[in-house]
Protein backbone atom coordinates (compact mmCIF):
# COMPACT_ATOMS: atom_id res chain seq x y z
CA UNK A 1 0.00 0.00 0.00
CA UNK A 2 1.31 3.51 -0.81
CA UNK A 3 0.20 6.59 0.62
CA UNK A 4 1.25 9.95 0.95
CA UNK A 5 2.35 12.15 4.12
CA UNK A 6 1.53 15.87 2.95
CA UNK A 7 2.55 18.61 5.62
CA UNK A 8 3.13 22.60 4.51
CA UNK A 9 7.14 22.13 4.29
CA UNK A 10 6.65 19.21 1.82
CA UNK A 11 5.68 15.79 0.74
CA UNK A 12 6.24 11.96 1.39
CA UNK A 13 5.74 8.88 -0.42
CA UNK A 14 5.55 6.06 1.43
CA UNK A 15 4.70 2.31 1.12
CA UNK A 16 2.94 0.24 4.08
CA UNK A 17 3.56 -3.87 4.30
CA UNK A 18 1.25 -5.46 6.10
CA UNK A 19 4.22 -7.60 7.40
CA UNK A 20 5.90 -4.68 9.11
CA UNK A 21 4.58 -2.00 11.36
CA UNK A 22 6.79 0.62 10.45
CA UNK A 23 5.67 2.53 6.73
CA UNK A 24 8.82 3.21 4.73
CA UNK A 25 9.57 6.82 3.20
CA UNK A 26 10.36 6.01 -0.89
CA UNK A 27 10.43 9.67 -2.20
CA UNK A 28 10.51 13.12 -0.51
CA UNK A 29 9.32 15.61 -2.39
CA UNK A 30 8.96 19.55 -1.68
CA UNK A 31 6.04 21.57 -0.78
CA UNK A 32 3.00 21.56 -3.20
CA UNK A 33 -0.17 19.51 -4.41
CA UNK A 34 0.49 16.09 -2.74
CA UNK A 35 1.29 13.29 -5.58
CA UNK A 36 -0.56 10.20 -5.71
CA UNK A 37 1.38 7.00 -6.11
CA UNK A 38 0.49 4.00 -8.32
CA UNK A 39 2.14 0.67 -8.28
CA UNK A 40 3.69 -0.28 -12.00
CA UNK A 41 4.58 -3.67 -11.13
CA UNK A 42 5.28 -5.48 -7.91
CA UNK A 43 8.69 -3.75 -7.53
CA UNK A 44 8.44 -0.45 -9.58
CA UNK A 45 5.56 2.32 -8.41
CA UNK A 46 5.01 5.62 -10.47
CA UNK A 47 4.31 9.27 -9.04
CA UNK A 48 4.13 12.70 -10.97
CA UNK A 49 6.72 15.34 -9.50
CA UNK A 50 5.22 18.83 -9.64
CA UNK A 51 7.40 20.73 -7.96
CA UNK A 52 9.04 22.81 -11.19
CA UNK A 53 7.27 24.34 -13.64
CA UNK A 54 7.11 21.14 -15.84
CA UNK A 55 5.61 18.30 -14.73
CA UNK A 56 7.07 14.67 -14.34
CA UNK A 57 5.94 10.90 -14.24
CA UNK A 58 8.48 9.26 -12.31
CA UNK A 59 8.89 5.66 -11.72
CA UNK A 60 10.37 4.54 -8.84
CA UNK A 61 12.41 0.41 -8.77
CA UNK A 62 11.56 -0.70 -5.05
CA UNK A 63 14.86 -3.38 -5.91
CA UNK A 64 17.30 -0.79 -6.68
CA UNK A 65 15.71 2.24 -5.47
CA UNK A 66 16.25 4.36 -8.80
CA UNK A 67 13.98 6.67 -9.69
CA UNK A 68 13.41 7.52 -13.69
CA UNK A 69 11.78 9.95 -15.75
CA UNK A 70 8.81 8.03 -17.93
CA UNK A 71 7.60 11.21 -19.03
CA UNK A 72 8.28 15.05 -19.00
CA UNK A 73 5.34 18.07 -20.14
CA UNK A 74 4.94 21.93 -19.62
CA UNK A 75 1.79 22.05 -17.33
CA UNK A 76 -0.44 20.51 -14.69
CA UNK A 77 -0.53 16.65 -14.72
CA UNK A 78 -3.61 15.79 -12.27
CA UNK A 79 -4.10 11.91 -12.75
CA UNK A 80 -2.23 8.96 -14.97
CA UNK A 81 -2.84 5.58 -15.38
CA UNK A 82 -0.48 2.27 -16.66
CA UNK A 83 -1.85 -0.70 -18.22
CA UNK A 84 -2.24 -3.35 -15.79
CA UNK A 85 0.63 -5.28 -18.16
CA UNK A 86 3.18 -1.71 -18.61
CA UNK A 87 2.69 -1.56 -22.23
CA UNK A 88 0.12 1.44 -22.18
CA UNK A 89 0.42 4.83 -19.92
CA UNK A 90 -2.66 7.25 -19.83
CA UNK A 91 -2.28 10.88 -18.85
CA UNK A 92 -4.27 13.95 -18.25
CA UNK A 93 -2.69 17.16 -19.34
CA UNK A 94 -3.61 20.84 -18.37
CA UNK A 95 -1.63 23.20 -19.89
CA UNK A 96 -0.91 26.99 -19.10
CA UNK A 97 -3.49 27.90 -20.96
CA UNK A 98 -6.06 25.47 -18.79
CA UNK A 99 -6.83 23.45 -21.82
CA UNK A 100 -7.25 19.79 -20.71
CA UNK A 101 -6.37 17.26 -22.82
CA UNK A 102 -6.60 13.15 -22.75
CA UNK A 103 -2.68 11.33 -24.10
CA UNK A 104 -2.42 7.81 -24.21
CA UNK A 105 1.34 6.53 -25.17
CA UNK A 106 1.81 2.89 -26.45
CA UNK A 107 4.48 1.29 -28.12
CA UNK A 108 6.09 4.77 -28.46
CA UNK A 109 3.13 6.49 -30.39
CA UNK A 110 0.93 8.79 -28.35
CA UNK A 111 -2.57 9.72 -28.99
CA UNK A 112 -3.86 13.14 -27.76
CA UNK A 113 -7.54 14.30 -27.39
CA UNK A 114 -8.52 17.83 -26.77
CA UNK A 115 -11.49 18.21 -23.58
CA UNK A 116 -13.61 20.88 -23.06
CA UNK A 117 -12.37 23.27 -20.39
CA UNK A 118 -14.01 23.03 -17.22
CA UNK A 119 -14.29 26.61 -15.14
CA UNK A 120 -14.55 26.91 -11.77
CA UNK A 121 -12.25 23.91 -10.82
CA UNK A 122 -11.39 23.52 -6.73
CA UNK A 123 -10.72 21.05 -4.55
CA UNK A 124 -14.15 20.09 -2.83
CA UNK A 125 -15.37 17.04 -2.78
CA UNK A 126 -17.43 16.74 -5.80
CA UNK A 127 -13.86 17.44 -7.89
CA UNK A 128 -13.16 14.00 -8.92
CA UNK A 129 -10.02 13.39 -11.41
CA UNK A 130 -10.12 10.11 -12.20
CA UNK A 131 -7.81 7.69 -14.93
CA UNK A 132 -8.08 3.78 -14.29
CA UNK A 133 -7.34 0.47 -17.16
CA UNK A 134 -10.29 -2.38 -16.85
CA UNK A 135 -8.77 -5.51 -15.70
CA UNK A 136 -8.15 -7.24 -18.66
CA UNK A 137 -6.67 -3.55 -20.03
CA UNK A 138 -9.34 -3.22 -23.02
CA UNK A 139 -10.97 -0.06 -21.89
CA UNK A 140 -9.48 3.20 -20.14
CA UNK A 141 -11.65 5.38 -17.84
CA UNK A 142 -11.93 8.93 -17.71
CA UNK A 143 -13.37 10.99 -15.37
CA UNK A 144 -12.38 14.92 -15.20
CA UNK A 145 -15.30 16.27 -13.38
CA UNK A 146 -16.60 19.05 -11.53
CA UNK A 147 -20.22 19.67 -10.67
CA UNK A 148 -20.31 21.08 -6.74
CA UNK A 149 -22.75 23.23 -6.44
CA UNK A 150 -23.92 23.70 -9.96
CA UNK A 151 -27.40 23.52 -10.58
CA UNK A 152 -26.78 21.91 -13.66
CA UNK A 153 -23.27 21.49 -14.79
CA UNK A 154 -22.77 21.04 -18.79
CA UNK A 155 -22.26 18.19 -20.26
CA UNK A 156 -18.96 18.74 -21.47
CA UNK A 157 -18.06 15.10 -22.49
CA UNK A 158 -15.60 14.82 -19.33
CA UNK A 159 -16.46 11.61 -18.55
CA UNK A 160 -15.77 8.82 -21.07
CA UNK A 161 -14.77 4.95 -21.78
CA UNK A 162 -12.21 4.56 -24.71
CA UNK A 163 -11.54 1.36 -26.15
CA UNK A 164 -7.46 0.98 -25.95
CA UNK A 165 -7.38 -1.32 -29.25
CA UNK A 166 -8.13 1.96 -31.39
CA UNK A 167 -8.92 4.58 -28.71
CA UNK A 168 -12.59 5.21 -29.66
CA UNK A 169 -15.10 6.07 -27.29
CA UNK A 170 -16.81 2.70 -26.37
CA UNK A 171 -19.03 4.61 -23.26
CA UNK A 172 -20.47 7.99 -22.75
CA UNK A 173 -23.11 8.10 -19.95
CA UNK A 174 -26.76 8.96 -21.54
CA UNK A 175 -27.82 12.58 -21.56
CA UNK A 176 -30.39 13.90 -19.20
CA UNK A 177 -30.17 12.20 -15.79
CA UNK A 178 -26.16 11.21 -16.37
CA UNK A 179 -25.31 14.39 -17.23
CA UNK A 180 -23.30 14.68 -14.18
CA UNK A 181 -21.56 10.98 -13.90
CA UNK A 182 -19.07 11.24 -11.56
CA UNK A 183 -17.71 9.17 -8.95
CA UNK A 184 -16.53 5.91 -11.00
CA UNK A 185 -14.41 2.69 -10.62
CA UNK A 186 -13.98 -0.63 -12.36
CA UNK A 187 -14.81 -3.89 -10.33
CA UNK A 188 -12.09 -6.04 -9.57
CA UNK A 189 -12.58 -8.71 -12.01
CA UNK A 190 -15.11 -8.03 -14.52
CA UNK A 191 -15.27 -5.24 -17.10
CA UNK A 192 -18.31 -3.65 -14.89
CA UNK A 193 -18.39 0.07 -14.23
CA UNK A 194 -19.82 1.79 -11.38
CA UNK A 195 -20.74 5.40 -11.29
CA UNK A 196 -23.38 7.78 -10.07
CA UNK A 197 -25.04 10.58 -11.77
CA UNK A 198 -28.44 12.37 -10.58
CA UNK A 199 -30.74 8.80 -10.00
CA UNK A 200 -28.17 7.10 -7.97
CA UNK A 201 -25.50 4.92 -8.54
CA UNK A 202 -25.01 3.16 -11.87
CA UNK A 203 -23.42 0.11 -13.55
CA UNK A 204 -22.19 -0.22 -17.20
CA UNK A 205 -21.41 -3.76 -18.25
CA UNK A 206 -18.84 -3.55 -21.45
CA UNK A 207 -19.18 -7.13 -22.40
CA UNK A 208 -23.44 -6.39 -22.92
CA UNK A 209 -22.81 -2.15 -23.92
CA UNK A 210 -25.90 -1.68 -21.02
CA UNK A 211 -26.54 0.67 -18.36
CA UNK A 212 -28.58 -0.53 -15.55
CA UNK A 213 -28.98 1.39 -11.74
CA UNK A 214 -27.48 -0.14 -8.68
CA UNK A 215 -29.46 2.51 -6.30
CA UNK A 216 -31.30 4.35 -6.69
CA UNK A 217 -31.09 7.75 -4.79
CA UNK A 218 -27.40 6.77 -3.48
CA UNK A 219 -25.31 9.68 -3.96
CA UNK A 220 -21.80 8.32 -3.02
CA UNK A 221 -18.01 9.75 -2.87
CA UNK A 222 -15.36 8.07 -3.00
CA UNK A 223 -16.16 4.73 -4.50
CA UNK A 224 -13.63 1.11 -3.99
CA UNK A 225 -14.57 -2.66 -5.00
CA UNK A 226 -13.41 -5.23 -2.43
CA UNK A 227 -10.77 -8.05 -3.84
CA UNK A 228 -13.66 -10.41 -4.35
CA UNK A 229 -16.11 -7.87 -5.77
CA UNK A 230 -18.26 -8.90 -2.74
CA UNK A 231 -18.69 -5.55 -1.40
CA UNK A 232 -17.87 -1.26 -2.61
CA UNK A 233 -16.93 0.99 0.24
CA UNK A 234 -17.60 4.60 0.02
CA UNK A 235 -18.11 7.40 1.73
CA UNK A 236 -21.93 8.87 2.34
CA UNK A 237 -22.42 12.69 3.77
CA UNK A 238 -25.35 12.24 5.57
CA UNK A 239 -27.74 15.01 6.27
CA UNK A 240 -25.57 17.39 8.56
CA UNK A 241 -22.83 17.39 5.89
CA UNK A 242 -21.05 14.83 7.84
CA UNK A 243 -19.00 12.37 6.13
CA UNK A 244 -19.21 7.99 7.26
CA UNK A 245 -17.62 5.21 5.98
CA UNK A 246 -20.30 2.76 4.55
CA UNK A 247 -20.55 -0.73 2.67
CA UNK A 248 -22.64 -1.40 -0.28
CA UNK A 249 -23.41 -5.65 -0.03
CA UNK A 250 -23.45 -6.91 -3.65
CA UNK A 251 -25.03 -9.81 -2.89
CA UNK A 252 -27.90 -8.60 -0.67
CA UNK A 253 -28.77 -5.48 -2.74
CA UNK A 254 -28.25 -3.00 0.79
CA UNK A 255 -25.68 -0.76 2.26
CA UNK A 256 -24.11 -1.15 5.96
CA UNK A 257 -22.37 0.87 8.54
CA UNK A 258 -19.22 0.98 9.79
CA UNK A 259 -18.07 3.38 12.33
CA UNK A 260 -20.30 6.06 13.38
CA UNK A 261 -17.74 8.45 13.61
CA UNK A 262 -17.22 11.20 10.90
CA UNK A 263 -14.74 8.86 8.46
CA UNK A 264 -13.78 9.17 4.42
CA UNK A 265 -11.76 7.97 1.58
CA UNK A 266 -11.92 4.25 2.12
CA UNK A 267 -9.88 1.81 0.65
CA UNK A 268 -9.73 -2.15 0.45
CA UNK A 269 -6.64 -3.80 1.97
CA UNK A 270 -7.41 -7.14 2.13
CA UNK A 271 -11.17 -9.12 1.72
CA UNK A 272 -11.87 -7.86 5.14
CA UNK A 273 -9.81 -5.14 6.24
CA UNK A 274 -10.43 -1.39 4.18
CA UNK A 275 -8.47 1.65 5.62
CA UNK A 276 -10.10 5.33 6.06
CA UNK A 277 -9.54 8.96 6.75
CA UNK A 278 -10.75 10.78 10.21
CA UNK A 279 -12.66 13.41 9.74
CA UNK A 280 -12.77 16.38 11.85
CA UNK A 281 -14.50 19.48 12.34
CA UNK A 282 -13.34 22.85 9.95
CA UNK A 283 -11.97 25.67 12.70
CA UNK A 284 -11.88 28.22 9.84
CA UNK A 285 -13.22 28.10 6.06
CA UNK A 286 -12.74 24.50 3.77
CA UNK A 287 -14.07 23.57 0.60
CA UNK A 288 -14.82 20.59 1.64
CA UNK A 289 -18.25 21.17 3.48
CA UNK A 290 -17.95 21.19 7.33
CA UNK A 291 -15.19 19.17 7.57
CA UNK A 292 -11.81 17.80 6.42
CA UNK A 293 -9.34 14.81 6.81
CA UNK A 294 -7.44 15.21 9.85
CA UNK A 295 -4.38 13.53 8.90
CA UNK A 296 -5.12 10.39 10.84
CA UNK A 297 -5.62 6.67 9.39
CA UNK A 298 -7.61 3.69 10.70
CA UNK A 299 -7.96 -0.11 9.53
CA UNK A 300 -11.55 -1.46 10.28
CA UNK A 301 -12.49 -5.28 10.18
CA UNK A 302 -15.32 -6.35 8.61
CA UNK A 303 -15.65 -9.36 10.16
CA UNK A 304 -15.18 -7.44 13.90
CA UNK A 305 -16.89 -4.67 13.17
CA UNK A 306 -14.18 -2.86 14.95
CA UNK A 307 -11.51 -0.08 14.22
CA UNK A 308 -8.16 0.64 15.05
CA UNK A 309 -5.86 3.50 14.65
CA UNK A 310 -2.83 3.10 12.32
CA UNK A 311 0.70 5.02 13.07
CA UNK A 312 0.49 7.30 10.53
CA UNK A 313 -0.23 11.23 10.43
CA UNK A 314 -0.40 13.65 7.80
CA UNK A 315 -2.39 11.46 5.38
CA UNK A 316 -5.28 13.27 3.29
CA UNK A 317 -6.54 11.39 0.94
CA UNK A 318 -6.19 7.71 0.27
CA UNK A 319 -6.95 5.71 -3.38
CA UNK A 320 -7.49 2.17 -4.04
CA UNK A 321 -5.38 2.99 -7.05
CA UNK A 322 -2.75 3.04 -4.54
CA UNK A 323 -2.83 -0.71 -3.33
CA UNK A 324 -0.85 -3.46 -5.07
CA UNK A 325 -3.68 -5.71 -6.30
CA UNK A 326 -1.46 -8.78 -6.42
Amino acid sequence: MLFTASTTSGNEILLYDSASSTPQQLVSLGAGVPPEAHFVSAHKIAYVDATSPSSRIMTFDLSTRASTADLTVSGYVPAFAYSHDGSMLAYLLHDSANKPSLNIRRGGQETSLGLNAIPGRGIGRDDEVRLEYSPDDKYLLMVDTFVGNQGQAPETGQFLVLRTADNTVAFLPPSGTSANATMASWARHSNRLYYRDAVGVRTWDAEVHSVGTLADGLHWYDPAPSPDDRWLAYTDIDTHFVPHVKLYDLQGNQSVTTSPAPRSHPIFITGDTIWYLEEQACTSECLGGPSQASGKVFAYSLSSKSETSLPFSDVHSLSQLSVFPG
